[in-house]
């Protein structure tokens, strides 16, 4: 059921960002990780919302953190007016490069003082030094992000760590923790929450440090792997606090998430996040909850298929036009980074929501593949209901329980052609999507898209329905599926039935190359070339044609006129309630 909540809102003289519903949550797994009671293997996150809306939590919850030495007051909360507490105990200190590192090789926050190469720092250290130099090479001199804003402007009797350099304080952290990222104060230099290492001005960036381990000792993986995921997914929460700390944390976890994969994709620590999330594909894909760790599935798909690298960059560049203190952003600042991709938050939506069932790396699977799908612990995500399907019989599937921003899918069993029609009984119509996705044995799969779908299951290996919630406003929904007889043929025009789409020819081709597509009744017409790794290289057309066959051409040049270069390449057709994708090869 779609809810609509409506407040009566007292405007006062101050006024305070909207406190996260998660916060109470944030507050007690604080407490418990400082009080060595931690469950949690990332505590950034919720740290981050203590940090920043601490101020405006209870009397009794300020007490509570204060304990643990959190003190109020300030532009945000912190464990750190004067002296950070990650700093007690630790004696030592390198530079290299960007960072200073914080150490100690005696008493309860050592690091093993082995030496093997004789330079008189601890070999562990020698380690984190390497693996942050990569990183940091990664993130800021290869994929271009911005430097976390500096702390050098504190006042004299603050604790900046001695230094202009970003502070990495390792010592013996709370059972289960991996490390985090905590939020200290709105960056200023020179202009309050602006970062002074970009050209921008932006309003929510934060200076912040990390805390890291002494030792990974019992640990998934190897100490290696696991110092290395961390230093990728704690520095890129550093970066992204330049951007805008106030961002939505969902967005935050996941692509920081993604980040370790783009740094140290052999490593695939991200695969433990996938059993879980897709074990629940109808929670919404920013639950305010460990499922947003999951969620790095959605920005995986925008990495390998629309745009890569620069569109997740363009996210964070996207993040700083709105500001985030005063409502969540963050589907816009997607839609914005994809707009240069011919895509949007909810496009790439339902095509990840399409790929997840499909879960191939086969090159069939075009834009809905995954380069590593057979390697992930997962075969695809759960069915909400399975129906067999006999013609005369008409069924109905109804949910109830479809979050924002998730979906649901429905095994459909037929050897007759059905039309599957989607009702969404709390709401517009546009809240809700279908997807019939459709395979066969020859690892082949044709998608069609739309409220009512007509559905030939001939050859066919399975067929499922998927429901897709990508509505911004709502939180759940209640719907209905239809399942009554379809038709093979074109009876009666308010039927809709399949266009043809014949295989191009010739195939491979150079330089140009023809198809042909069959149009059972007058419908709107869109066909698009897409090359490998999602670029849009041209638009074929884009009106409404009349029933009947027309032949179309590619002449293998670019929208801008320019000669497509040597690959693969698709040709993605699309109707009324109907998609096809065919692969075509160009050979110079």
């Amino acid at each position: 059921m779609r809810k609509t909540t409506f407040l009566l809102i007292i405007l006062l003289e101050v006024s305070f960002a909207k406190l996260p519903g998660n916060i109470d949550q944030s507050v007690e797994i604080v407490i418990q990780s400082f009080s060595g009671n931690n469950q949690e293997r990332c505590i950034s996150p919720h740290l981050r919302n203590v940090s920043l809306y601490g101020n405006q939590l209870n009397t009794e919850q300020q007490l509570r953190l204060s304990q643990v030495g959190f003190q109020f007051g300030g532009a945000i909360a912190n464990r750190s007016f004067e002296d950070r507490a990650e700093g007690e105990g630790l004696d030592q200190t390198l530079d290299n490069g960007y960072f200073r590192f914080h150490y100690t090789t005696t008493g309860t926050h050592a690091v093993a003082n082995t030496d093997t190469n004789n330079n008189s720092i601890p070999d562990y250290i020698d380690n984190m030094v390497n693996v942050f130099a990569f990183v940091a090479s990664t993130q800021l001199d290869s994929f271009l992000y911005t430097e976390p804003p500096s702390d050098s402007w504190y006042p004299a009797n603050s604790d900046n760590g001695g230094s202009d350099h970003y502070d990495i304080y390792i010592r013996n952290l709370e059972s289960n923790v991996y490390g985090y990222v905590s939020p200290e104060n709105f960056a200023q230099a020179g202009n309050f929450g602006d970062n002074e290492n970009s050209s921008t001005t932006e309003l929510n960036a934060l200076n912040s440090y990390m805390a890291l381990r002494n030792n990974y000792n019992g640990f998934p993986g190897t100490e290696q792997e696991s110092i290395k995921v961390t230093a990728a997914h704690e520095f890129h929460h550093a970066i992204q606090s330049g951007y805008d700390g106030f961002e939505a944390q969902w967005i935050m976890e996941a692509t920081a998430v993604v980040m370790e994969e783009q740094i140290y994709d052999e490593i695939n620590d991200c695969y433990q996040y996938l059993p879980s999330w897709f074990n629940e594909p109808h929670k919404a894909l920013d639950d305010q909850s460990d499922h947003w760790y999951g969620s790095f599935i959605y920005h995986q798909y925008i990495y390998e298929h629309l745009g890569g690298y620069l569109t997740l960059r363009k996210i964070w560049q996207k993040s700083i036009l709105n500001d985030s203190y005063y409502g969540d952003y963050s589907h816009r600042a997607i839609s914005l980074a994809l707009s240069s991709e011919g895509s949007s938050f909810s496009d790439a939506l339902n095509k990840m929501v399409v790929a997840n069932r499909v879960m191939s790396s086969n090159t069939n699977a075009g834009l809905f593949a995954y380069e590593e799908a057979e390697a992930y612990p997962v075969n695809g995500p759960t069915t909400f209901t399975e129906i067999t399907y006999t013609a005369g019989t008409p069924q109905t599937i109804t949910s109830t329980n479809l979050n924002r921003f998730a979906s649901q899918y429905t095994h459909l069993i037929s050897s007759d052609p059905v039309i599957a029609s989607l009702t969404n009984t709390t709401g517009p119509d546009t809240d809700l999507n279908m997807h019939a996705i459709i395979s066969y044995e020859n690892n082949s799969w044709t998608v069609y898209s739309g409220n009512q779908i007509n559905i030939d299951p001939t050859s066919a290996a399975s067929v499922y329905l998927a429901v897709v919630s990508q509505d911004t406003s709502g939180n759940n929904w209640d719907y209905q599926i239809e399942i009554t007889d379809g038709e093979l043929s074109l009876e009666n025009e308010s039927i809709p039935t399949s266009i043809s789409v014949s295989q191009n020819y010739p195939n491979p081709f150079n330089p140009s190359t023809s198809f042909n597509v069959e149009i059972p009744h007058q419908q709107h017409l869109s066909i698009n070339i897409i090359s490998i790794n999602g670029k849009h290289i041209k638009q074929i057309t884009n009106k409404t044609y009349a029933q009947g066959i027309v032949t179309f051409h590619w002449d293998g040049r670019t929208k801008v006129g320019e000669y497509a270069s040597t690959g693969q390449y698709f040709i993605v057709v699309k109707g009324d309630n109907f998609q096809r994708w065919i692969n075509a090869t160009l050979l110079k």
